[in-house]
């Protein structure tokens, strides 16, 4: 199945860490969860699975970076 990357800005880098951290412990966030999806349905793709938070950016600003599994060849 392939994956999609997918990198949100943060508001600031403590609410991306404590967002990593959720993930990481085997939860999730909605908000984000419901905007990554949103960009993947914005692409063209379907989703085939939940989020993935694999990390932040270093820079400023700080992005969340998600990689999603998507069905190959079903685009809209």
């Amino acid at each position: 199945m392939p994956k999609m990357r997918v990198e949100l800005q943060a508001a600031e880098r403590a609410e991306a860490q404590k967002i990593l951290r959720k993930y990481a412990d085997g939860g999730s966030d909605r908000a984000s969860d419901d905007a990554v999806l949103d960009e993947i349905w914005r692409l063209g793709h379907t989703s085939a699975g939940r989020p993935e938070c694999v990390g932040i950016t270093n820079g400023s600003p700080t992005y969340l970076k998600f990689d999603v599994d998507v069905y190959p060849g079903v685009n809209r």
